[in-house]
């Protein structure tokens, strides 16, 4: 059955649409990419002011990003912080991302002896049942959680977001600012930022959405761990519109890997 409605009459265009900008993840490499690709947005289009955006949406290297921007950092600057280095204000060292996590390698070799003693005691009760795979879950309570230690890279935000009129609190922004992480243990994507989730400091919730498993050790925030945001979406560009952005400016610096055309160019 055909049903013709009558025609809506068109709303009245908004004077100022809402703007956001979503930034992925994508390691230091990526991270690099996405300040160079603001840049480049800031020089090419008039009119458009990348710190006076209504939304910042940041995930894992992209969290850096969006937050510093909502933080009134100029996209030349950060290109001297992270690029350059000739920054007056940040001195910005590479080699705090791969500080080794030595509180935790220690902590972890404190175990040894009781992971030992625990696995002596089993064999002695079970000697001939004992599987290779059991000992194998008894070693992994001391390997570490993370090769590298994030702590320094938290130091760093919240020494530079709470220097020369910025903030390291959500509240205190002019601009919405959500950073994207995962709940360890319920594997729940978490948007720092927005309503009961705002009062966790910025530069900690950048550390939890930048923990890469295996790289760096989960960031415990109210008795949860988090990890990289990237392991749900790389951009979650959906959150900025739930915060009602008119448009949306994504910069995602990973891409798919399409092996199928090089495949078929080595066969022919």
């Amino acid at each position: 059955m055909l049903v013709v409605k009558s025609a809506r009459r068109p709303g009245r265009k908004k004077a100022h649409p809402r703007i956001a900008l979503a930034v992925a993840g994508g390691g230091p490499i990526g991270g690099i990419y996405e300040i160079g690709a603001v840049r480049a947005l800031d020089e090419a289009i008039d009119g458009l002011d990348m710190n006076a955006l209504d939304v910042y949406v940041g995930i894992s290297s992209g969290a850096f990003v969006a937050a510093s921007l909502a933080n009134r950092l100029s996209t030349a600057e950060l290109c001297r912080i992270f690029i350059t280095g000739d920054s007056d204000q940040f001195r910005f060292q590479p080699e705090d991302f791969v500080r080794p996590a030595i509180y935790e390698y220690l902590r972890r070799l404190a175990g040894v002896p009781r992971m030992l003693f625990a696995g002596l005691a089993e064999f002695a009760r079970h000697p001939l049942s004992l599987r290779i795979s059991d000992s194998i879950l008894h070693m992994g309570s001391i390997l570490p959680t993370g090769l590298f230690d994030n702590e320094a890279i938290e130091k760093f935000l919240r020494n530079a977001f709470t220097a020369h009129g910025r903030s390291n609190d959500f509240r205190e922004l002019e601009r919405k600012l959500v950073i994207v992480a995962v709940e360890l243990d319920s594997g729940q994507a978490v948007r720092f930022g927005t309503e009961g989730n705002d009062a966790v400091p910025i530069s900690r919730a950048i550390e939890a959405s930048a923990a890469l498993p295996g790289l760096y050790p989960p960031v415990r925030i109210g008795g949860k761990y988090f990890v990289d945001g990237a392991l749900r979406h790389t951009v979650h560009a959906s959150v900025a519109l739930d915060a009602g952005a008119d448009l949306v400016l994504a910069i995602n610096p990973l891409v798919p890997i399409d092996t199928t055309t090089a495949n078929a160019l080595g066969k022919s």
